[in-house]
């Protein structure tokens, strides 16, 4: 006889925590696309940050998250970074990172014996935290050019302005 898998308490093996994973984010009403057997996409929306794609990766020891936070900054490249490993100081699970091309990423690690679906929703917040609360000040830090450039761009073809970069530029 096999043991039903666990909807509360700890996961300890690959498939107990990626059904665990699917059930968190299908309770949040998550949309859930399965890129391999325990490797499931997912979509947070955040106030400044509007999407912020999840790849959930469930290894044979730990649960990996990574999110695409940015591209490479056009300038100002030490202060985006001095801001990101200021914030990773602040950081429990979810710390910002470089990827191979440069670009900005969230990341971060549970072993499979720590997570629960308090542990998970923990995951996705500070995820959606950390991405939400940050992004702004990269914005008006690593790419002021580029949307200073897109509102004159906007104002000249009689477009309203971008909100970000109006707001980027309030603050």
């Amino acid at each position: 006889m096999t043991e039903p898998e666990p909807t509360t308490g700890h996961a300890h093996d690959r498939q107990q925590v990626t059904a665990l994973v699917r059930e968190v984010l299908q309770a949040a009403e998550l949309h859930v696309t399965e890129v391999a057997p325990t490797r499931l996409m997912t979509m947070l929306s955040g106030e400044w940050k509007r999407t912020i794609p999840l790849l959930l990766d469930i290894d044979e020891r730990t649960l990996t998250a990574t999110s695409l936070f940015a591209g490479v900054p056009d300038e100002g490249h030490e202060a985006v970074y001095r801001l990101l490993l200021q914030r990773n100081q602040r950081s429990g699970y979810v710390h910002f990172a470089l990827d191979d091309e440069g670009d900005l990423i969230l990341t971060g690690k549970v072993p499979l014996a720590a997570v629960d679906a308090t542990t998970l929703d923990e995951l996705l917040g500070e995820v959606l935290t950390l991405a939400d609360t940050t992004f702004n000040r990269v914005l008006r830090t690593g790419f002021a050019s580029y949307l200073d450039h897109e509102q004159r761009w906007r104002e000249g073809a009689g477009l309203p302005a971008n909100p970000v970069g109006e707001a980027i530029h309030e603050r």
